[in-house]
C-alpha cells in the first residue's frame, strides 16, 4: 500500500489531494472520486500531477504547507 500526494490544477488554483492506494492506477482513479465527493459539482481539472509517493509500512504521512502558489502563464 502506498500514500500518494497529488497536485491538481483547477482554474489556475492548486489543490492538494492525498490518497492511499495499492498502485498508481488506483491512486489516479481515486483522485477523481475524492474531488467529486468534495465539490458539489466536479470541477474541470486542467492537470493532475503525482507529486510524492511513499510506501506505507508502520505509518507515514506528508507535510502540507499552505503557501501562496502563483501559476505563470
Amino acid at each position: 500500500m502506498y500514500l500518494y500526494r497529488f497536485e491538481v490544477i483547477v482554474k489556475e488554483e492548486v489543490i492538494h489531494v492525498v490518497i492511499a492506494a495499492k498502485d498508481d492506477e488506483e491512486a489516479f482513479r481515486l483522485v477523481d472520486v475524492e474531488l467529486e465527493k468534495y465539490f458539489l459539482k466536479m470541477p474541470e481539472v486542467d492537470d493532475t500531477s503525482l507529486y510524492e509517493k511513499k510506501r506505507i509500512g508502520q505509518g507515514g504521512g506528508f507535510v502540507l504547507y499552505e503557501q501562496e502558489t502563483v501559476l505563470e502563464g
